[in-house]
């Protein structure tokens, strides 16, 4: 088995990243002391990445309590509750994890998923939240990340980060330097196609039932993206979300729905370039499902 902390280095520079089988997480800072229908992971960023995990979900908003710059230095969050109590988790903090990561493994690329969430009291029209991420977080480190608005072969994105950005952008000039637009998809979707991208993420969970239903979704684009990335040269990056929720179920928070899926043997449906695959709770099994993924590559 190879090395997952630097698992990449045995992938040849040409590999096109959608071509890659990549495991990633779901809300993947949110695996501190919180609310539990609001933690998804068990294990910090690093060691999710020094487990060979690849693709990091992140969410952002305004620290609560705060105003003007203050509230600027954002927070991570889930929904509408913090990812840490009672002290938040800064942005800044886990996208220096990622950093420090790739700093001692040159050989490998983290492709980072921003997205707001939280109370919507953000200046759409001003760029606001777009102008925060720019200024406060990319612009100043602008030589760590991969910008380009399309999906790179792996030797143009070592050592970097690849921005996948999930908000919009009004200012066209900014749009074309910040990284792959991915900034909408249907909600609740068991396949959009956007062209560049391609979505899993049934995610409204009403009872344990849906939960096999989610299994299904996430085996049917699975089989899809690699018949895909087996017959067709055009990139096209498959995003299949393995995760799913409701606040009100016991049953269908995180934790329940990630062991679910993992013994409905999800993994016998994993193959090379089957694309991203986010889970939730992705040490489970002694990182089963990440092992399955990165192997699948070779």
């Amino acid at each position: 088995m190879v090395q997952l902390s630097q698992w990449m280095k045995e992938v040849n520079d040409d590999t096109p990243i959608s071509k890659l089988s990549i495991p990633g997480t779901h809300n993947a800072a949110a695996c501190h002391t919180a609310l539990p229908s609001v933690q998804c992971q068990g294990e910090s960023v690093t060691d999710q990445l020094e487990h060979g995990v690849r693709f990091l979900d992140i969410r952002a908003a305004k620290q609560f309590l705060k105003e003007g710059d203050d509230a600027l230095n954002l927070q991570v969050i889930h929904g509408k509750f913090p990812v840490r109590i009672p002290f938040p988790l800064m942005l800044s903090s886990v996208l220096d994890e990622v950093y420090d990561f790739l700093r001692n493994n040159r050989s490998e690329t983290v492709i980072v998923s921003i997205k707001q969430e939280g109370p919507d009291n953000w200046n759409n029209d001003q760029d606001e939240f777009p102008n925060c991420i720019w200024d406060r977080y990319v612009n100043k480190n602008k030589d760590k990340w991969y910008l380009g608005d399309r999906t790179p072969n792996l030797g143009d994105a070592r050592g970097k980060v690849i921005l996948f950005r999930r908000f919009g952008v009004r200012n066209e000039d900014r749009a074309r330097e910040f990284g792959f637009n991915a900034s909408s998809w249907k909600y609740n979707c068991t396949e959009d196609d956007r062209g560049t991208f391609c979505v899993q993420d049934y995610c409204e969970m009403e009872s344990a039932d849906d939960v096999q239903k989610k299994v299904q979704y996430v085996k049917d684009l699975a089989k899809k993206a690699n018949e895909y990335n087996s017959t067709n040269s055009d990139p096209k990056l498959f995003v299949n979300f393995c995760s799913g929720s409701n606040f009100f179920n016991h049953d269908c928070w995180p934790q329940q729905v990630a062991t679910a899926v993992s013994k409905a043997e999800i993994d016998r449906s994993f193959a090379k370039g089957v694309g991203i695959i986010v889970l939730d709770y992705a040490e489970a099994d002694d990182w089963k499902l990440v092992k399955t993924l990165v192997n699948k590559n070779f």
